[in-house]
C-alpha cells in the first residue's frame, strides 16, 4: 500500500498522495435476490417435505405407526444410505427454524390456564434437574480426564437444551473447533438414542402420558429430540404437550447457566469484569416468548376454535417437515467421528438425569397436574 501511494505521489508531481474514491456499493435487485434465496434454500426444503409426506403416507397406509418416528428413520436412512448433496444442506439446515416455529404455534394448544399451576412447579424442578445434569457431567468429565471446555460444553448441552446450549457455551468460552464437533456429535447421538429408547421404557413401565411427557421434557438433551420423544409416545398429544412446556422450562436457564460459565471462565482467567445483563438477554432463546404468547391469547378467549384448529394443522405440517430434518442430521459419521472419552461422560451423564428425572416425575406428576 505505501508503494501504491509513492507512485501515485510521484505521478501527480505532489507532495499529497492521489485520492480516489471507493467504487460505488454494488446494489443487488430485490428479485435477484430473493431467486439467489431460492436456490440456495429450495432444493433442501423440497427433500424435507418429500421425506416428510413420504413418512406420512407410510404412517397411515403402510407401517401404522405415528408419522414422527417414520418422518426420523426415513430421513436419518436417505441420508446415511445416499448422503446429502451439498446444495440440499442449506434448506435442511432450517429444520430448527420450522420446529421453532411449531412449537410457537402449538402455544394456541396448550393455554397456560389448561396446565394450571404446571408452570410455577415446573421452574424450580427444571432448574433442579439443569443444575444436576450439569454437575453429573462435570465430575464425569473430570475423572475421564477431559478437557475444562470440552468438560463444559458435554455438561451445557446435556443439562440445558442440547447443541443450542453447546454452541452458546462454546462461543463464551473460546472452545476449539474440535471440541465443539465432539461434543455437538455426542448430544446427537445421545438424542437419537432417546427417540428410540425413551418410548420403549415409557411402554415397558406403562407411564401415563402426562409423566412420560414431564419425563421426557425433563431429561433428553435437544430441543428439537424432545419435541419427537414426547410425540412418539402414545396418542402424542398430551405427552408431547407437556414435554414441550417441561423443556421449554429448561430452555430459559440457558441464559443463566451460560452466564455461570462466563463467570467461571473470568475468574480462571482473573478477569474481574462482571458478565453484563445484555448477554443474559442474549443467550435467551426468543420463541419461548412466542409460545408464551400464543398461551396467553388462547387462555384469554383471543383465539377462536376454528382457528386454534387451523393453527393445530399448520404446527402439525410444521413438525413433519422439521422431524424429517431431525432425520437427516443423524449420520453415523456422527457416532464414529465422537470418540469413546466424550460419549462415554455424557452417555453416563445422560442416564443418571434420566433415572432421577423418571422418579421424580412419578413422584410429582399428580400434584403438577
Amino acid at each position: 500500500m505505501a508503494e501504491l501511494t509513492e507512485q501515485r505521489t510521484c505521478a501527480t508531481g505532489t507532495d499529497r498522495p492521489l485520492q480516489t474514491q471507493p467504487p460505488p456499493p454494488s446494489s443487488v435487485p430485490p428479485h435477484v435476490w430473493v431467486w439467489r434465496r431460492v436456490k440456495r434454500y429450495a432444493p433442501g426444503l423440497l427433500a424435507l417435505a418429500v421425506v416428510g409426506y413420504a413418512a406420512l403416507l407410510s404412517s397411515s397406509y403402510l407401517t401404522g405407526l405415528q408419522y414422527v418416528p417414520v418422518a426420523i428413520l426415513l430421513g436419518a436412512f436417505v441420508s446415511n444410505t445416499f448422503g446429502v448433496h451439498p446444495s440440499l444442506e442449506k434448506g435442511i439446515s432450517t429444520y430448527e427454524l420450522w420446529l421453532k416455529t411449531g412449537i410457537v404455534l402449538l402455544g394456541s394448544q396448550v393455554a397456560l390456564d389448561s396446565l394450571g399451576v404446571f408452570w410455577l412447579k415446573a421452574l424450580p424442578l427444571a432448574a433442579a434437574t439443569v443444575l444436576f445434569g450439569v454437575f453429573v457431567v462435570l465430575a464425569i468429565s473430570r475423572c475421564l480426564s477431559l478437557p475444562p471446555n470440552l468438560a463444559a460444553l458435554l455438561a451445557a448441552g446435556t443439562g440445558i437444551c442440547g447443541v443450542s446450549a453447546v454452541l452458546h457455551t462454546a462461543d463464551e468460552l473460546g472452545a476449539e473447533e474440535e471440541e465443539i464437533e465432539y461434543a455437538v456429535g455426542a448430544v446427537l447421538v445421545l438424542g437419537a438414542a432417546a427417540i428410540l429408547l425413551y418410548p420403549l421404557v415409557g411402554r415397558v413401565l406403562g407411564l401415563p402420558e402426562h409423566v412420560y411427557g414431564l419425563w421426557t421434557g425433563l431429561s433428553v438433551n435437544n430441543t428439537a429430540e424432545s419435541v419427537a420423544t414426547g410425540y412418539t409416545y402414545q396418542t402424542g398429544i398430551v405427552a408431547g404437550s407437556i414435554a414441550i412446556a417441561a423443556k421449554l422450562c429448561r430452555v430459559v436457564m440457558l441464559g443463566p447457566v451460560v452466564a455461570l460459565f462466563a463467570a467461571r471462565e473470568r475468574r480462571s482467567d482473573r478477569d474481574r469484569r462482571p458478565v453484563q445483563r445484555r448477554h443474559l438477554w442474549d443467550r435467551l432463546p426468543k420463541f419461548v416468548f412466542g409460545f408464551f404468547a400464543f398461551s396467553l391469547l388462547a387462555g384469554g378467549g383471543l383465539i377462536s376454535d376454528g382457528e386454534r384448529e387451523s393453527l393445530r394443522n399448520l404446527s402439525s405440517w410444521l413438525f413433519l417437515i422439521a422431524f424429517a430434518g431431525i432425520g437427516f442430521k443423524l449420520r453415523w459419521s456422527d457416532i464414529r467421528g465422537v470418540g469413546p472419552r466424550p460419549l462415554l461422560a455424557i452417555g453416563l451423564g445422560s442416564l443418571a438425569l434420566a433415572l432421577v428425572t423418571l422418579a421424580a416425575s412419578m413422584l410429582l406428576a399428580g400434584m403438577m397436574f
